[in-house]
């Protein structure tokens, strides 16, 4: 395809076609859903059923029926913390990636805040683990998440981040102000990347990680969680394998869509540490992720 040098609409037609290559290379588009169609709820895998732990821990899970165009989750009692395990609605990425989701979090019959602990929902990597309830032994949660709701301040909007290594969680909460917000997650290479936008306000970098530890192929996906005053109750293992109906939950979260796909690294930022904001700033990350990974 050439162009004269004042064709403006034929350079215009590069760029497009140059953005559908991008398209067809990048396999991971195709696993992406915007929730305007029931039937996709099969294609996403939970935690519960893989792990053979018979307790689903969802109240409420449909695609565009609760709220047309709209995956919701309304959890029973439950958390991620330790060797605690909640909800992961997810599908397996193998090397690099990015995810993105738009997502909307409430208290049960109302629009304010969460009124129980830790209430979120959010975006999580995880890595994979072939357990039984039977074969399962502590230390052996690995994953990331960021997500937005009610954390250590119930009935006020909070985003929580979290890290596990070795079911050994390290996590900060920030003030979100907002129950909506678009939340993203880089992985390249070992380096993952948690970004957010809320309505009012720019993407930013909300924390980075390095994580040697995970393996290439990851679950990748949403979370929910809430009430971890009556969730941690229970030892980890009893929480895991039931469903708590006598708790004080108190989430509703939807997800307007989730899009996966590669991340389109600039050349002269490959090779270098991502987590490591010395190598890479902040403003060098937006150049390829948040608005433009979409």
């Amino acid at each position: 395809m050439s162009c004269s040098f004042l064709a403006v609409s034929c350079l215009m037609d590069v760029a497009a076609h140059a953005q559908q290559i991008r398209n067809q290379r990048d396999d991971l588009k195709i696993l992406s859903d915007d929730f305007d169609d029931a039937s996709t709820l099969k294609q996403w895998s939970r935690i519960y059923q893989t792990e053979q732990s018979n307790a689903d821990q969802l109240e409420q899970f449909d695609i565009a029926k609760t709220k047309p165009g709209w995956m919701v989750m309304m959890p029973y009692s439950s958390t991620w913390y330790k060797d605690y395990r909640g909800v992961l609605a997810y599908k397996e990425i193998k090397g690099d990636f990015v995810v993105t989701s738009r997502i909307r979090v409430a208290q049960r019959g109302g629009d304010g805040a969460p009124r129980s602990n830790y209430s979120l929902a959010g975006l999580m990597i995880r890595t994979p683990r072939d357990v039984t309830p039977q074969t399962w032994k502590p230390g052996g949660e690995n994953y990331i998440f960021l997500s937005l709701g009610a954390a250590n301040r119930p009935g006020s909007f909070q985003f929580e981040v979290k890290t596990t290594l070795n079911s050994r969680s390290t996590l900060a909460v920030t003030n979100a102000g907002t129950p909506v917000a678009i939340i993203q997650i880089a992985r390249i290479g070992n380096d993952f990347i948690l970004l957010k936008k809320t309505p009012e306000g720019n993407w930013n970098v909300h924390q980075r990680y390095r994580r040697a530890d995970m393996p290439d192929q990851l679950q990748v996906g949403l979370t929910v969680y809430t009430d971890y005053s009556t969730a941690s109750r229970l030892k980890a293992p009893q929480q895991n394998t039931q469903v708590i109906r006598n708790g004080r939950p108190d989430l509703v979260a939807g997800f307007d869509y989730v899009h996966f796909q590669r991340p389109d690294v600039p050349t002269s930022l490959q090779g270098k540490s991502f987590s490591n904001p010395a190598e890479v700033s902040d403003s060098q990350l937006l150049q390829f992720l948040g608005e433009q990974a979409q």
